[in-house]
């Protein structure tokens, strides 16, 4: 259907429907922003309903109203509706909704549901808590189901420790284990050249470095999240003169992978084992160094800031070397933590 064609039925109209509505007592979560309730959510005819520009701003879509036609765009979708129309138009298909835009006190409300599908998202009710969330829906993963199943087998050998990155491989039956590093403790983290070899070697992980490490990456939401962490810091800690050495490139991927994971997953195990594969690494890159900082400045949380002791204690000869190093020490001398006094340590030489 064109949108001639679209105006055309509109044009025809020869009245609005009557639809009963009632304001609803729901908590609404967008992109995880929770919105206002000044005005109410109407509720008709089982759908939920929210003024336009409310809901196409909060999903990220920019919306056009004009001659009684609403053209709500983000990226390459395009939603085009009309109040009191139940045909609408998605990336040029015609559709139908159950209850179309409707005007009430002088604001046009669309369906919630309608719009955020028809731009990709997905809608989630939860009755305990009465609350909608929205949130884009997750990408399709490029990664081969068995080769999926093959790494979550060879992740599950790892045995991962709170301060002292991967301690031990297991076999793959899980029945013995086949390496083993030390206890869980500080000195025990970094990796050394036989570390490197023997872990990749025991997992097989070895033979496809850069593949492993891309679908790690790219399946992450479907494997063991804190020992895919772990393992991506394992290839992040071999330095550049070594054979094992993927790549800049690769440690470049690795460093903006940890990095979101840091700023954006909500497992505070996730983030904590993310900044301990940051400490391990071996070249700090300036943007890892503003990850680790930033984290520490904003959470309050003892335990998820733990690791980044380590980062400093384990990079603090090369930070000193950098000519924002004052800069540095400024922002962690500001931290009120526990951790502060021998961070400063770290820093100064001292430890």
């Amino acid at each position: 259907m064109k949108k001639a064609g679209f105006l055309l039925i509109f044009l025809v109209l020869l009245g609005a429907p009557s639809w009963a509505q009632e304001p609803m007592d729901v908590n609404i979560v967008i992109n995880n922003q929770a919105l206002d309730k000044e005005p109410p959510p109407l509720k008709m005819a089982g759908q939920v309903m929210l003024p336009l520009r409310k809901v196409f701003n909060a999903l990220g879509a920019e919306v056009r109203y004009e001659n009684k036609i609403i053209t709500a765009t983000r990226g390459n979708k395009e939603v085009i509706m009309s109040p009191d129309v139940k045909q609408a138009l998605i990336d040029g298909q015609e559709t139908e909704l159950a209850v179309p835009p409707m005007v009430f006190d002088g604001n046009t409300y669309v369906p919630l549901r309608f719009v955020a599908q028809a731009l990709g998202d997905t809608v989630a009710f939860d009755t305990a808590t009465k609350t909608i969330t929205v949130a884009a829906a997750e990408p399709a993963i490029d990664v081969p189901l068995d080769r999926i199943d093959i790494l979550k087998a060879r992740l599950k050998q790892l045995v991962v420790g709170n301060q002292g990155a991967i301690l031990k491989v297991r076999n793959i039956e899980g029945t013995s284990e086949v390496y083993y590093r030390g206890l869980d403790d500080r000195d025990t983290a970094p990796y050394d050249g036989d570390d490197q070899v023997e872990i990749l070697m025991a997992t097989e992980l070895g033979t496809d470095i850069q593949g492993w490490m891309a679908d790690s990456m790219e399946a992450f939401r479907l494997l063991p999240k804190r020992e895919a962490v772990a393992f991506l810091g394992l290839i992040y800690s071999i330095p550049s003169t070594s054979p094992q050495d993927p790549g800049e490139i690769i440690d470049s991927q690795i460093e903006d992978f940890l990095i979101q994971i840091v700023a954006e997953d909500p497992d505070v195990v996730v983030r904590r084992q993310a900044v301990l594969s940051m400490a391990v690494g071996q070249d700090m890159d300036p943007k890892v160094v503003e990850s680790v900082l930033q984290l520490y400045e904003t959470s309050e949380n003892l335990w998820e800031t733990f690791p980044v002791q380590q980062f400093f204690q384990y990079h603090a000869a090369e930070l000193r070397k950098r000519p924002n190093f004052h800069t540095i020490r400024a922002r962690v001398e500001a931290v009120n933590s526990l951790y502060t006094a021998n961070i400063l340590r770290y820093l100064d030489g001292e430890e």
